[in-house]
């Protein structure tokens, strides 16, 4: 019994752990925006347009370089052991040097090309190159530890990289606008920089971490029979798929980039430019910045089962246990935190980024969005076990056709719904991914004889209620609330103790929290 309730026990102190680094580096990671703005004011609109435009595009190269590395080295070293696992190491780590370095450059370089006539796309791209430099190595590392189940140092990791690039935002963007008086152009370029930053620090953390877990291990002696041996082609072969899979949702944010703007100019020529660079920096940047915190707890359940599944990959029963499992931790966390987005869609945005937009242009955006963030984080855990089961072909595929109805919706969506049509095409795009996903691996594994149908009905209920609650109550706030930073924070910060209480409690007495501990 207790070997069979040890991937469970795995999973679920992996999803925690994880999901302490990555909340923790997200809200750290969206918290900066409150002062950030407050130093910026009303320029705070054209700031986040152009750091938005300038990480889509290093998230392309993040991509590029990182080559879907964290991923297959999390599952060959999960597969590797001894001496095999020492040698691939060194070989991931001497394509991630490489890779860095190329993809750096290109950045650099490419940038005047890149910024599509924008120069103040230039600078904020030479500051990410940096970045892009040392990324690649600290994937390996990341991958190495999530592949032998270290999620503490990954954790840790991912909290002193955001740490210290908040840090150096504020304190950067004080000295410039407060001290210098400078410009808020130079202000986005530090606070681009800042990235690169974070990324060597929490390089430096984990080869220190790794440096001393090793010290107290023998090195693993080469074992002439039954090696196997893992030479580039094959790390490479194997890391190819991670790029797809893993750069598919950054991919909508390029294609909102290079097409949001022309669509809209298309059909909309009564919006001048600069009105359509505003709505685009609320979609694209500040509604996503507030989802990616949700999306992270689905990474976070993710990152743990990949290793798992690679591990118990020919084990039936083990599978479903814990790819149920994965699916109630998911629905446990993500629901709650989808309906709490959408409902109080209002207070949520003013407290992050001011009350310096309307809220008939943001509110229908961040709604839609919290929608994404379901589908986004469901797809993402999907995506992992058909990784971890070899089954790359059958995530490809459905990528590849939602990525295709997102680019077919697309122009119709904006025709027909104008500012919100690019997020309509992206939910539509998310919710064929995920059925085309999930079919496949509830028939793979019959998963709804295997379901704790009790325990998940209480999820959707609970949800459904809290979405009822929410709305009257932001219905009430929008009335008697006046929208500042400050009355948002207290109002969000009440409610959200109140029924955050209610809900565990509810979860604790009907058993669900100790299904999870268990």
């Amino acid at each position: 019994m207790k070997q069979a309730n040890q991937p469970k026990n795995q999973l679920t102190n992996g999803t925690a752990w994880l999901a302490f680094g990555n909340i923790t580096s997200r809200v750290l990671g969206a918290l900066y925006v409150i002062p950030w703005t407050l130093m910026l004011g009303t320029l705070s609109l054209q700031a986040n347009t152009l750091m938005g435009k300038g990480y889509n595009l290093y998230q392309f190269f993040l991509m590029l370089s990182t080559a879907g590395l964290p991923s297959a080295v999390a599952k060959l070293t999960a597969q590797l052991q001894g001496y095999e696992k020492h040698k691939f190491i060194g070989k991931a780590t001497l394509i991630s040097l490489c890779a860095g370095l190329l993809c750096s450059l290109l950045l650099w370089f490419l940038a005047p090309f890149l910024s599509v006539g924008d120069p103040n796309v230039i600078p904020v791209l030479r500051s990410l190159s940096f970045a892009v430099l040392i990324f690649p190595f600290l994937s390996v590392l990341r991958g190495q530890l999530q592949g032998e189940l270290k999620m503490v140092d990954i954790a840790k990791s991912d909290i002193i990289e955001q740490f210290f690039r908040v840090a150096y935002m504020l304190s950067s963007a004080y000295f410039i606008l407060n001290i210098q008086h400078g410009s808020w152009k130079t202000v986005v370029v530090h606070s681009t920089f800042a990235a690169s930053l974070g990324a060597w620090l929490a390089t430096l953390f984990l080869l220190f971490r790794i440096y001393h877990s090793n010290k107290s291990m023998r090195l693993p002696q080469p074992i002439t029979q039954g090696n196997k041996e893992i030479n580039l082609w094959h790390i490479l072969v194997q890391a190819f798929p991670f790029v797809l899979i893993g750069g598919f949702l950054s991919a909508y944010q390029w294609i909102d980039q290079f097409s949001f703007h022309p669509l809209m100019a298309t059909f909309y020529d009564q919006l001048s430019s600069d009105d359509i660079e505003t709505v685009f920096g609320i979609f694209n940047f500040n509604s996503n910045k507030l989802i990616m915190i949700i999306v992270s707890l689905s990474v976070s359940i993710a990152s743990t089962v990949l290793p798992l599944v690679t591990r118990h990959r020919f084990d039936s029963r083990v599978l479903k246990k814990y790819i149920s499992q994965a699916y109630l931790l998911f629905c446990l966390i993500t629901l709650p935190a989808c309906a709490t987005l959408y409902t109080l869609a209002k207070p949520i945005y003013i407290l992050f980024y001011g009350n310096y937009a309307q809220p008939q242009e943001y509110m229908p955006m961040v709604q839609i969005s919290a929608l994404i963030a379901l589908f986004m984080g469901l797809t993402t855990v999907l995506a992992m076990i058909l990784q971890g089961l070899s089954k790359t072909r059958i995530a490809l595929r459905a990528i590849g056709i939602g990525m295709i109805v997102k680019l077919v919706v697309q122009p119709i969506t904006i025709y027909l719904t104008g500012t919100i049509g690019a997020l309509l095409a992206t939910l539509i795009s998310m919710i064929v991914i995920t059925i085309l996903m999930g079919i496949y691996i509830i028939r793979r594994f019959n998963l709804l004889s295997h379901l704790d149908m009790q325990k998940l009905n209480v999820i959707y209920i609970s949800t459904l209620l809290l979405l009822v609650a929410f709305s009257l109550i932001s219905s009430w706030e929008a009335r008697f609330v006046i929208p500042t930073r400050i009355n948002a924070g207290i109002f969000l910060i009440v409610v959200g103790s109140i029924f955050g209480g209610i809900l565990l409690g509810v979860y604790k007495k009907l058993g669900i929290l100790g299904t999870i501990k268990n």
